[in-house]
């Protein structure tokens, strides 16, 4: 039976969003906006954040050793909002993908701005980092250059979902005017990553959104399961890093010092030999940066004074345990 709502209660709907009080609990009546709903749980949302954060430096790892120079990725912020807006925020022209979420009936957006874009092209078509974008829409096969890197970030993304859920990440159709390309519906609720991208010189944004009834679908799978994201560096990556490291100059000391009244200090003069304390037969310390890395003893290379390295610090410490 339909119960006929009483006078006060007419009154206080009647009333403007956030002035009225809920009759029965005395709680502020919260405006809600049925464009926009919060489907996603603001827990979730944190944990979208940090997983994609994870995501962000792999895949820029990755994609510094594809394009072989500076890459660095960051997320931007996530939000949750209608498909149509997201659409609305886009340039146009600009690399606009649809992405597949196999085996869920499904597709997610990528957006990756004309800056960054064109910055691919050029790496891997042997260019400097100092070229700007032109301004116009990516040819056919400047958009297949740019496929190959957009496919390594999928790696990456289904690797980082696999704690929460088996999704695979693969491009289903490409254009670069967002609105020719449907993926989904107009009014539907999605969670849109934004994600800051350099690469060289070149500065830009890299968009991703999937749709919010996805995320719903795992439950509490994103709280739970996002600080489980680990992923071991391919061959490949670990080669880049050994040899982009292995040409970083690095400052090398031996630690050796005395003690001098300020009167001896002041009567020092050209010539006078300062006795170090330090017999040629114990160790000093070797450090690398300000870590005591070695152990080592005063030595003489030709006509200039040298540390020969006799042992790590590890284990002149296991020694001494």
């Amino acid at each position: 039976m339909t119960r006929i709502l009483t006078p006060e209660e007419l009154a206080t709907l009647a009333q403007p969003a956030g002035a009225a009080a809920d009759a029965r609990s005395g709680q502020p009546i919260v405006a809600y906006d049925f464009r926009r709903p919060d489907r996603v749980s603001k827990d979730q949302i944190r944990s979208l954040n940090y997983l994609h954060d994870r995501f962000a430096r792999n895949a820029a790892t990755s994609l510094a050793a594809f394009l072989r120079t500076v890459t660095e990725i960051s997320v931007v912020g996530v939000e949750q909002f209608a498909y149509s807006d997201f659409l609305m925020a886009l340039p146009d022209p600009t690399a606009f993908y649809a992405i597949s979420l196999s085996p869920v009936e499904s597709l997610a957006a990528l957006e990756i701005n004309p800056s960054i874009a064109f910055a691919i092209v050029n790496r891997l078509l042997g260019g400097t980092d100092h070229a700007s974008a032109p301004q116009r829409a990516l040819t056919d096969i400047e958009q297949n250059i740019v496929d190959s890197a957009i496919k390594v970030v999928l790696e990456h993304l289904t690797e980082t979902w696999k704690t929460v859920t088996d999704i695979r990440f693969q491009i289903h159709a490409r254009e670069t005017r967002p609105q020719m390309l449907q993926v989904l519906s107009w009014n539907e609720v999605v969670v849109h990553m934004s994600f800051d991208v350099r690469i060289g010189d070149t500065r830009g944004l890299m968009n991703i959104c999937v749709p919010a009834s996805l995320i719903e679908t795992t439950g509490h799978g994103f709280v739970q399961s996002w600080q489980q994201t680990r992923r071991e560096l391919t061959p490949v990556e670990q080669e880049w890093l050994v040899g982009n490291l292995g040409q970083m100059p690095m400052v090398v000391t031996a630690d050796l010092q005395t003690t001098l009244k300020t009167s001896e200090v002041v009567a020092l003069a050209p010539g006078q030999l300062l006795n170090l304390g330090v017999p040629t037969i114990e160790d000093v310390n070797i450090r690398v940066g300000q870590l005591a890395k070695f152990k080592g003893r005063l030595a003489a290379s030709g006509d200039r004074a040298a540390v020969q390295i006799t042992r790590s610090a590890i284990a002149a410490e296991e020694e001494q345990s």
